[in-house]
């Protein structure tokens, strides 16, 4: 892939504030130039000039103070559109939680789909855990005092049964009926 060739008006901004300068102010070339020319600005910008502005802010023109409150205010939405959409994913995930939770707890199908199973897996795993911490060094404890309503909910619909040790994912290494050896999660 050779060279790219500058279009005219790329040359014509960069002339006007170098690539070096718009480093040192930390804004875009074409966004310098633009707002350069909308000023009248005909002057190119030298990297002193920059070097200044960034030291002492009050000696930067005004349109620079514009272009930097222009540029500060979109990252600001910018950063409120992140958060704002982060917010929305905990809530919906959070509302998701609950749908499987009652679900779970009605003995229901969960419905498909990659995060809805998730959830009932990570509830499984979690559970899956538990039973294994209150088991002891001789298992056969009761699974209903160690767990959870929804835990036991969710190990029913992983396919395991608290009570019968053969079919538990997750072992302790002193578990007697295991023959695998410990389990990869001590």
């Amino acid at each position: 892939m050779g060279k790219r060739r500058l279009t005219a008006q790329k040359q014509a901004d960069r002339a006007l504030c170098p690539v070096d300068v718009s480093n040192l102010l930390g804004l875009k070339v074409h966004d310098v130039a633009r707002t350069m020319r909308a000023h009248g600005v005909t002057q190119p910008l030298e990297a002193a000039q920059a070097r200044q502005w960034r030291q002492d802010p009050r000696s930067a023109p005004d349109w620079l103070a514009a272009l930097f409150a222009e540029t500060a205010v979109r990252a600001a939405q910018v950063q409120a559109r992140w958060e704002r959409s982060a917010l929305e994913e905990e809530h919906r995930m959070l509302l998701l939680r609950n749908a499987v939770e009652r679900r779970l707890l009605a003995g229901e199908r969960i419905p498909a789909g990659y995060d809805a199973e998730l959830i009932a897996q990570d509830i499984a795993f979690g559970a899956s855990k538990e039973l294994v911490r209150g088991c002891g060094p001789v298992c056969g404890g009761p699974a209903d005092e160690v767990l959870l309503p929804v835990e036991l909910a969710a190990l029913r619909w992983a396919g395991v049964d608290p009570d019968d040790h053969d079919t538990w994912e997750i072992h302790r290494g002193d578990c007697p009926d295991v023959a695998d050896g410990p389990s990869p999660w001590d």
